[in-house]
């Protein structure tokens, strides 16, 4: 039954969608600066090199870009490649209700598919669409804390079957295929936490890994490969395995959302629970000295206490990138020494960006010591429609607090244009990719072909 409702939603999609282009622009910036900022990326690259085989032969082959380069691969090596980069430095669009980043794993299927297709670009539109719905339907569906609570990462998993989605509509598949490419997506959903044990780079793998199996599972149904029957509400199927509770009025949702206008940008390069407080400590600031700071409480959603705060000692000593991502002690010792953890304030914080990493300093380490991170009572019945947070800094005695609602770049809070522009152009930097000519191209003067964003989010054009 649910298989059904997906593959007939997907057929009648459509890509006409408002927030569409604004979303599109993020994942082609977050992707080229994941290539370009991000350390695991040049392993990834030759990872990559050492996994393919030769180039297609654009005579002959199917092809898809490698962004920024314009490098010639595969379909599914491209998918996985630019779903990586699009996560690499977990500053991609975040679905509050399903706990996902949509965008990395279904953009980067449904590029790799329309440019392997010569889809038309009112096509790619109506691939994107579908894949948002199919993902945060799914990661409803499943039940994200739950899900999370059971050890699987839900961009991974669930972001597998919007791959297919994506890359489905993007190729055309008939109703049939898409039914067997759903079927053979169940036998494929995977992606563990356990990345968070050491900041492992598994995490930003996962997207590029979910975009290829809807490349690999679209191909294999297309070629006339069965897939399984009812895979993810089947006896055997998807829910059962990987959650006890699943939310089954989820796909109920489904015919009338719009997951594009659902989905937040991020305008901090780390994980979504923190944005929250990140917003009540750069208002709080500008009214403490660091040096004079003696006390810090973040309460956020239960869900992200358990991701950027336990346990509590390990969080006060990140020693990565992704320790640093997924560290609320960390984020508000950043944030209260330099009034914002925006990406260039926290790619050099990080050691990204040719500065000694932040968290060896003492400042910083004081800071990350003082910092407690809970819940509330407020913040959990408010959860997971808004993900709040409440803060209070002691500091000369005083005590200085704040509550925010909901984080800057969700629905309810958008960024501005000038924000969106401002992300792009900090993200391009030194690659080589003119930010205003993509912002231009996606947002201003309706592309006329898939080929026309390519070339504009590749460095020199191709």
């Amino acid at each position: 039954m649910v298989t059904e409702r997906l593959v007939d939603h997907c057929l009648q999609a459509d890509g006409d969608r408002t927030a569409l282009p604004a979303h599109l622009l993020d994942w082609c910036s977050v992707t080229i600066g994941g290539a370009a900022h991000a350390d695991s990326s040049p392993a990834v690259r030759d990872g990559i090199d050492a996994l393919c085989g030769p180039a297609p032969n654009p005579a002959t082959d199917s092809a898809a870009t490698l962004l920024p380069s314009g490098r010639q691969l595969t379909p599914a090596d491209a998918a996985f490649a630019n779903g990586t980069f699009a996560h690499s430095l977990d500053f991609d669009d975040t679905h509050l209700a399903s706990s996902l980043h949509p965008a990395a794993p279904t953009i980067a299927a449904a590029l790799a598919a329309a440019e392997a297709a010569d889809t038309d670009i009112e096509q790619f539109y109506d691939a994107i669409a579908a894949g948002y719905d199919v993902a945060c339907t799914v990661g409803e569906l499943v039940g994200p804390d739950a899900h999370y609570a059971r050890g699987f990462h839900i961009t991974a998993t669930c972001g597998t079957f919007g791959a297919v989605a994506a890359a489905g509509v993007a190729s055309g598949l008939t109703e049939t295929e898409l039914r067997d490419a759903f079927g053979i997506a169940g036998s494929q959903a995977a992606g563990s936490i356990q990345f968070l044990e050491n900041g492992a780079w598994n995490k930003r793998l996962h997207p590029g890994l979910a975009a290829r199996r809807g490349i690999e599972a679209t191909t294999l149904a297309a070629a006339g490969v069965v897939g399984a029957e009812a895979p993810i509400d089947g006896e055997y199927g998807f829910l059962a395995g990987y959650t006890p509770d699943p939310d089954h009025g989820a796909i109920d949702r489904l015919e009338t959302r719009d997951a594009v206008a659902e989905t937040g940008l991020k305008p901090y390069p780390c994980c979504r629970y923190l944005h929250a407080a990140i917003d009540g400590l750069r208002e709080l600031a500008p009214a403490v000295e660091p040096s004079a700071v003696s006390g810090v409480q973040i309460a956020i959603p239960s869900p992200g206490v358990r991701l950027t705060g336990d346990p509590i000692e390990a969080k006060r000593r990140p020693q990565s990138f992704v320790d640093c991502q997924f560290s609320a002690p960390f984020v508000a010792a950043l944030t209260l020494e330099t009034g914002t953890a925006d990406a260039t304030t926290f790619l050099r914080a990080v050691g990204q960006a040719g500065d000694p990493p932040r968290w060896e300093t003492t400042t910083t380490r004081r800071l990350m010591d003082a910092t407690s991170v809970t819940t509330d009572e407020t913040i959990e019945r408010r959860f997971p429609e808004a993900w709040g947070a409440r803060v209070s800094v002691q500091a000369d005695g005083e005590t200085h607090s704040t509550t925010v609602r909901v984080p800057s770049g969700e629905p309810e809070a958008p960024l501005t244009d000038d924000e969106v522009r401002k992300k792009t152009t900090g993200l391009l930097r030194d690659t080589g990719v003119d930010p205003d000519q993509l912002s231009e191209t996606i947002l201003e003067s309706e592309p006329q072909s898939v080929a026309t964003i390519v070339d504009a989010a590749t460095s020199g054009g191709r």
